[in-house]
C-alpha cells in the first residue's frame, strides 16, 4: 500500500472538521498537512507518530503536527474525538508579524501529549476541545464564529502554557530509518486487513515481513507499544463487534467470520475485553434486554 497522503475534505473558506472515531477503525500510516488533535474519552489507544509509539488513555490529548506520519491502534472499547484544521485558519494573525515564531513551529516545538502538561493546562484544553465539537455538532446560528474564537483561544494556550520539547537534531539517516519503519508497519497492517480470517501465526507474519520471529516480535512491540498477538486479537474483536451489531449470526459463525479458530477463545477474549458475553453485548447495544 505504501504511506499515503490523506486529504481531509475541508471547506476552503472554513478549513476545519471534527468527528468521533471508535475502536473498530484501524488507521494505517498516513500523513496530511492539517494539524490533528485526538482526545480520548473512552478506553485507550496506541498511536505511532513518525517512529515514536505513544499510549494515551481516557482523558488525554495528543496533537499531531501537519506532515507527521502517524497510525492508530485502538482498543476495542475506545472512542476518540478528532479535530483537524488547516493553519490558514489563522492567516490574519500570522501575516501581522506580531508573534515571534510561526504557527507551524509552535505545533512542532510543543510537547504534543497532555501527559506532559500540568493538570490545569490540560483541563483548559479539554474544555476548549469539547466546546468546539459541541458547536460543530449542534451548528446553531453563528457557530463558525464560536469555533474560530475557540481555536484562537487554543493557540493562546499553546503559546502561553504548553511546554516546549527539548530541541533535537534529526539526521537524514534517521529520517530514512523512520520512513522504512513506517512502510514496514503499513505492510504488516495491510497483511492483517487482508488475512485476518486466516490462522495467522507469528512465524507467518515474521516471514512475510522479512524478519526472524524474534526480531519481528521486538520490532512490532517497540514501534507500536503492543504485541502482535494482542493487536491481532483486538482487530478480530473489533470485526466481531461490527458483525454482532449488523447481523443475526450465531456466536460460532461470528467467531469464524472474525478469524477465531476457537469459539471458546473468542468468547473468553470478548468477555475479558468488553466485560460481557458477545450475545449480551448485542442485546445491550440493541436495547433488546
Amino acid at each position: 500500500m505504501g504511506l499515503y497522503l490523506e486529504i481531509p475534505v475541508l471547506n476552503k473558506q472554513f478549513p476545519f472538521r471534527s468527528f468521533i472515531n471508535q475502536g473498530h477503525q484501524l488507521v494505517s500510516p498516513h500523513w496530511h498537512k492539517e494539524v490533528e488533535i485526538i482526545y480520548v474519552f473512552k478506553g485507550s489507544i496506541n498511536i505511532g507518530v513518525n517512529d515514536e509509539p505513544i499510549h494515551i488513555k481516557k482523558g488525554e490529548i495528543l496533537f499531531i503536527n501537519g506532515g507527521d506520519i502517524h497510525y492508530i491502534l485502538a482498543s476495542s472499547d475506545s472512542e476518540r474525538l478528532v479535530i483537524q484544521f488547516d493553519l490558514t485558519f489563522f492567516q490574519e494573525i500570522s501575516t501581522m508579524n506580531v508573534i515571534e515564531k510561526n504557527l507551524r513551529d509552535a505545533f512542532s516545538q510543543m510537547k504534543n501529549s497532555s501527559t506532559e502538561w500540568n493538570k490545569t493546562t490540560k483541563d483548559k484544553m479539554v474544555k476548549i476541545i469539547e466546546d468546539i465539537h459541541k458547536e460543530n455538532t449542534k451548528k446553531q446560528e453563528g457557530y463558525p464564529f464560536v469555533i474560530k474564537a475557540k481555536l484562537y483561544e487554543m493557540m493562546a494556550l499553546i503559546f502561553r502554557e504548553i511546554p516546549e520539547k527539548e530541541s533535537e537534531d534529526t539526521s537524514d539517516s534517521q529520517l530514512t530509518k523512520t520512513q522504512e519503519t513506517l512502510e514496514k508497519l503499513d505492510q504488516i497492517f495491510s497483511y492483517v486487513e487482508n488475512h485476518y480470517k486466516e490462522g495467522i501465526t507469528l512465524q507467518d507474519i515474521a516471514k512475510y515481513s522479512g524478519f526472524s520471529t524474534y526480531y519481528f516480535t521486538k520490532f512490532f512491540k517497540k514501534n507500536t507499544g503492543t504485541t502482535f498477538i494482542k493487536f491481532l486479537n483486538e482487530y478480530r474483536l473489533n470485526k466481531a463487534k461490527w458483525i454482532l451489531l449488523n447481523g443475526n449470526y450465531t456466536v460460532t459463525e461470528i467467531a469464524e467470520m472474525a478469524g477465531f479458530t476457537s469459539v471458546k477463545t473468542f468468547h473468553h477474549l470478548f468477555k475479558e475485553v468488553m466485560g460481557v458475553s458477545p450475545l449480551k453485548y448485542r442485546k445491550t447495544i440493541s436495547g433488546n434486554n
